[in-house]
């Protein structure tokens, strides 16, 4: 019977720990994209969020400031316009000019 109960507990534990993982932040949002014949290191910064709750995130030369926040659990959904939308952005790194 203690063996039974030891193991039950055992498993909520790994559950509990699970569900109680870091919360995951979903941010969408449209991106103003360098111009297409821009090849050199880019990032993107955060540069406001409209009254509906969607983002507004810009592209930038340059390789990103060094950043003192730690890994975020974030998913980010960036809109394009069309004429962006076939370029691909290599190198691309995100940083936010926000603090959540």
């Amino acid at each position: 019977m203690k063996t039974a109960i030891l193991k039950r507990l055992k498993r909520l534990e790994e559950v509990r720990a699970i569900v109680a993982g870091p919360p995951v932040a979903l941010q969408i949002g449209y991106l103003r994209g360098l111009p297409a014949e821009y090849t050199g290191e880019r990032h993107v910064v955060t540069v406001g969020r409209d009254a509906d709750g969607k983002y507004r995130w810009e592209e930038r030369r340059g390789a990103p400031p060094a950043s003192e926040d730690g890994p975020a659990s974030i998913i980010r959904i960036l809109l394009v316009r069309a004429k962006d939308g076939g370029r691909t952005m290599p190198g691309l790194k995100m940083r936010t000019n926000e603090s959540h």
